[in-house]
């Protein structure tokens, strides 16, 4: 009679140990140690935060708004009087003076200031 063939469970690999806590001891803080509480069938009872506001964005003591909102989809930010004041003295910033090809014809572009849209 022939032999019986020989078993390879002794030989298939064993699952790796469980990963230890780093340095021995289990994680004090963060992410790691809600996720170590997990593991260990309990919920971190941790609440969100609430968002944080920034300063630019609280409203000011006579309920106008905030800095922000004052300046949005206007001209007349720091910014934008800072180039007309430039401009109103000779300054300009201009932009232009190049083609530009829109389908088969080429088109020069003007050359134009930037903030106050005079002609050079």
């Amino acid at each position: 009679m022939a032999e019986l063939p020989e078993l390879r469970s002794d030989r298939l690999v064993t699952p790796p140990p469980p990963h230890a806590p780093l340095y021995g001891r289990p994680p004090a803080f963060g992410v790691a140690r809600d996720l170590e509480l997990m593991k260990q069938g309990q919920l971190p009872a941790r609440t969100p935060r609430p968002p944080r506001r920034s300063r630019l964005n609280l409203p000011t003591p006579d309920g106008r708004g905030s800095v922000r909102a004052r300046w949005a989809s206007r001209d007349t930010g720091p910014t934008d009087l800072w180039h007309r004041l430039l401009c109103r003295f000779g300054h300009h910033e201009m932009r232009g003076g190049h083609q530009l090809q829109l389908g088969s014809q080429f088109v020069y572009v003007e050359r134009r200031c930037k903030w106050c849209d005079t002609p050079a």
